[in-house]
């Protein structure tokens, strides 16, 4: 079992989305004052302390991050937890001259002397600059920002040349159960300066918006449209078509991806049928129906946040799954539904990136 705290967060959500992903048991601590004691903990064999104040009050800040480190090892030594490891979702400002980072390294004496008293290891991740799907804009960080402005046609406020090191939610996540280590985990980071962020981001989004798949010559462009579609898709979640018409019928450019090794597949599905009920965490997949009626069913994966999209093959668009939802589409129509699809990768069964889930 694993205990999280910080459920709502960036970090949070995306570290439940793995877990579910893998299919791993997980507990959320409710760190609220008045949180009611939680059952199941007992079982807690690692401890991961995600939670923290970003904004408020120099107290807030000090006092509040401390206050919520004390508050989850409570809840573990009231249920009579012991666990294993302890892992903390630490900042690079911990231990600054600043309210924030004075509170963050207090927060991890808190977690150090909790996991020396129950013979934990402790694993302090220090992190800076995550970005991911749905982060909350003009909160979590410039990333987050910038694309919520692009993709509702806002102008980027760059107002920095300041360089910073940049790394995905996803691949913290990895960090703080284990599967990766601190090295690789900035391995896998970017480092650039806030122009340049604006204009990787712009150039992206110009090409995306055109309906088309930009080059993703590195696992951080991927990421970074990952995080941007995140956006985009609740703005405009279908993308027009454009068809060319003669005395054949029609052609339809459905997907362009420049130099990719993408995989463009047709499907029919009988009347009544769904197919999918699954999400990917890293994968772009788009749907086209060419023929029949459909309902595309979407759900943010852990939420009760939904979409459906309906389409037919009179009318063919274009509709992208994002990344942690899951997703289905069923035949609505009384003849057989033909459908395209593509994805940016070819499936690999050795590390599949297909997870089941009802949309």
């Amino acid at each position: 079992m694993i205990a999280v705290s910080g459920r709502g967060g960036l970090v949070g959500w995306h570290l439940r989305a793995l877990l579910h992903a893998q299919e791993r048991a997980w507990t959320d601590v409710d760190l609220r004052r008045d949180a009611r004691p939680l059952a199941g903990l007992e079982g807690t064999a690692t401890a991961v302390h995600v939670a923290g104040i970003t904004r408020g009050s120099d107290d807030d800040l000090r006092s509040g991050n401390v206050a919520l480190a004390r508050r989850f090892v409570a809840a573990l030594d009231r249920a009579g937890a012991r666990p294993t490891v302890v892992v903390h979702a630490n900042s690079v400002q911990a231990g600054r001259p600043t309210p924030y980072g004075e509170g963050k390294a207090g927060a991890a004496e808190v977690l150090a002397a909790a996991a020396a008293r129950w013979g934990a290891r402790m694993l302090d991740v220090v992190i800076e600059n995550v970005f991911g799907e749905h982060g909350k804009p003009d909160h979590n960080t410039v990333t987050s920002t910038f694309c919520h402005r692009l993709a509702n046609g806002g102008d980027l406020p760059v107002d920095s040349d300041q360089e910073r090191v940049f790394v995905h939610a996803q691949d913290v996540a990895e960090a703080l159960i284990g599967s990766i280590d601190e090295t690789e985990l900035a391995a896998r980071s970017t480092t650039l300066t806030i122009p340049e962020l604006a204009a990787k981001l712009t150039g992206l989004a110009a090409v995306y918006d055109q309906g088309e798949i930009p080059p993703l010559a590195t696992p951080f462009d991927r990421d970074l449209l990952n995080t941007y579609r995140s956006y985009a898709f609740l703005a405009r979640p279908v993308h027009r078509l454009h068809s060319v018409h003669d005395d054949r019928g029609a052609f339809t450019e459905l997907v362009r991806a420049h130099r990719g090794t993408g995989q463009t597949a047709i499907s029919t599905t009988l009347p009544g049928v769904t197919r999918g009920n699954h999400f990917h965490r890293r994968k772009l997949e788009r749907f086209v129906v060419v023929q029949g009626e459909a309902r595309i069913a979407l759900r943010r994966v852990l939420t009760d946040e939904r979409q459906v999209v309906e389409v037919s093959g009179d009318r063919p668009v274009a509709v992208d799954m994002p990344t942690l939802w899951a997703h289905s589409i069923t035949n609505t129509g009384r003849t057989p539904l033909v459908t395209a699809f593509w994805t940016n990768e070819l499936f690999d069964p050795t590390h599949s990136d297909t997870h089941q889930d009802v949309a």
